[in-house]
């Protein structure tokens, strides 16, 4: 007997109302859909149906198992308006070209030697927050994040540092540049993209401001190389590279992938470290077990990566952050063949998407799975697919040792010498985009050890 081609889902709504329900509150509803239809259901979006997954089983035949039956989703394709073809949005043999020629920059014996850079890039915000300890002044959490993860990423992947005005155009024009992306594709109906909206006529500008930032970048890096300037930076092995034929990366291929490294590269990352820091607000027992891990550990002075295994406490509060803050938060997928998923047959270009933030909240997974309780991770997960906060697979981020290593350099220079408390417990909703972040400012008050 034939396998029914997708599961049951919610019946008798209009086409367009989860369309409107996924712009309004996409957490919310996925919560709601799980609990009434369970790990896997179809979910109507306009004339689209779309398999949602949150079973990790079903999770691995997708991004694991049954890869190669598989592309990159709506949600990455629409992303090609910003990033072009780069890493994340490109495909087939473009795609395993462009990642054997990074894969060494982000290997382990690689990391090690961005620990210093990545230390420097914080003292800017070390010294914001040391200045406002003490004075009652508050401080946006998510903003100096940000700035310490692009001054970070410039750093190690293109040696280079930015501009104080480059950074506020990457801090102005990516937020709602990355918004209208999401909104494109939750849309129920593709707009052309030539359609004079005030949205996308705001995103053009905001595409073309941040053209400039990586433009320059580029050249800044091209002049250094010819004047000898070798360096080991990632940007300067791409500007280098040559395949068999003698001939290297042109100019729009460089530029997509700069543009991709450096938005994805820096965004998720300062979203996991705003999480944290509201998470040990929240918690302030734990932030104390923290201080006084990193403080023993660096005795007053910076971290290195030797100390990276010798903070485990930190380390389980990033992972468990990661597992409730997931910033990759919905990886979504495109069948490009006839594929059985959790035991339902799908078509050539059947749309599955996993929902990684539901995933990770199982309660057959993880015991109170919506609370951040980081001692749960002196064991590992028995069911490893319950967390994947990188993904799985070939297609699992290329950077995932690099931002955990960003990650924890960063907090513990930084509670190393503060605590943080956000008064009123800061913002409990999410803004579920592109990536995942608060739905509001986390205005943080520091005070000296």
């Amino acid at each position: 007997m034939p396998s029914p081609t997708l599961p049951p889902g919610p019946h008798g709504q209009s086409p367009l109302r989860a369309a409107a329900e996924l712009r309004r509150d996409p957490i919310g509803y996925m919560r709601h859909l799980r609990a009434a239809y369970g790990d896997v259901y179809t979910l109507r979006v306009g004339p689209r149906r779309v398999l949602l997954v949150s079973d990790p089983q079903a999770a691995r035949e997708v991004l694991v198992e049954q890869a190669a039956r598989f592309r990159k989703g709506r949600g990455i394709q629409k992303m090609q308006d910003l990033l072009g073809t780069g890493l994340l949005t490109a495909e087939g043999q473009t795609w395993r070209t462009h990642r054997r020629l990074m894969q060494p920059s982000f290997h382990r014996s690689a990391l090690s030697g961005m620990a210093s850079d990545i230390v420097r890039a914080t003292h800017p915000t070390q010294l914001r927050l040391l200045n406002a300890a003490g004075t009652g002044t508050s401080v946006d959490v998510g903003r100096e994040m940000l700035r310490v993860t692009l001054r970070a990423v410039a750093s190690v992947l293109f040696g280079t540092g930015l501009t104080e005005s480059e950074l506020r155009t990457v801090e102005t024009e990516l937020p709602p540049l990355l918004d209208h992306t999401a909104s494109r594709a939750r849309a129920a109906v593709d707009l052309p993209r030539w359609l004079p909206t005030p949205a996308g006529q705001r995103a053009a500008v905001a595409r073309r401001a941040l053209d400039g930032v990586v433009a320059r970048i580029i050249s800044a890096r091209r002049a250094e190389q010819r004047a000898g300037v070798q360096g080991g930076d990632l940007l300067g092995m791409l500007l280098a590279a040559r395949d068999e034929q003698g001939g290297g990366l042109n100019d729009q291929e460089l530029r997509d992938e700069v543009m991709t490294l450096f938005l994805a590269g820096h965004e998720t990352t300062a979203n996991l470290l705003t999480f944290l820091l509201l998470l040990l607000a929240r918690h302030p027992d734990v932030q104390t077990r923290v201080r006084n891990e990193v403080q023993g550990v660096l005795q007053g002075r910076e971290p290195t990566a030797a100390d990276l295994g010798a903070l485990p406490l930190l380390g389980a509060c990033i992972q468990e952050t990661l597992r409730l803050y997931p910033p990759a938060w919905l990886v979504p997928r495109q069948a490009t063949a006839p594929v059985r998923v959790a035991g339902f047959d799908l078509p050539d270009g059947a749309a599955v998407s996993v929902s990684i933030f539901m995933l990770q909240r199982s309660a057959a997974h993880w015991p109170q799975p919506d609370e951040f309780r980081p001692d749960r991770w002196r064991s590992l997960p028995r069911t490893p697919e319950a967390f994947m906060p990188f993904g799985l697979g070939p297609r699992m981020c290329i950077g995932n040792n690099l931002a955990l290593m960003e990650a924890t350099l960063i907090a513990a220079l930084l509670l190393r010498d503060v605590r943080v408390n956000v008064p009123g417990g800061g913002p409990t909703g999410l803004h579920a985009g592109v990536t995942l972040r608060p739905d509001g400012p986390v205005n943080a008050v520091f005070t000296r050890s």
